[in-house]
């Protein structure tokens, strides 16, 4: 169930990417990213479509969640003032909350 509404979700943040068009053909990982959401590499909102997305797209599939995710905060410092993003962020900011919501449930179900 959580794997089908995390798809579900990254579905919707692929569209949205796309109806911004900050994301353009296929979300091909970039295999040369060296440096925390690509910064000096990349955009930020081509790391977005290019390294988060197709990242997280195999995370989820393998059922391999990181303990916790804050990409929606850095989304906002860096897309401050871009007000075409407003619904970009929200989508983020769900993704964020329920990885988090899960990592603690696995952290309590391990005595954590």
């Amino acid at each position: 169930m959580q794997q089908n509404s995390l798809t579900e979700l990254l579905d919707s943040i692929e569209a949205e990417l796309r109806r911004l068009r900050y994301l353009i053909g296929d979300p091909t990982p970039r295999r040369d990213v060296s440096s925390a959401f690509g910064y000096g590499q990349m955009s930020f909102e081509q790391w977005l479509g290019h390294v988060f997305l197709p990242n997280a797209r195999v995370a989820v599939a393998a059922n391999d969640l990181p303990a916790s995710s804050h990409v929606a905060g850095v989304a906002v410092r860096n897309l401050d003032g871009a007000d075409e993003a407003d619904t970009l962020l929200g989508l983020l900011s769900a993704f964020d909350t329920k990885i988090n919501l899960l990592g603690r449930a696995k952290g309590a179900s391990h005595g954590a």
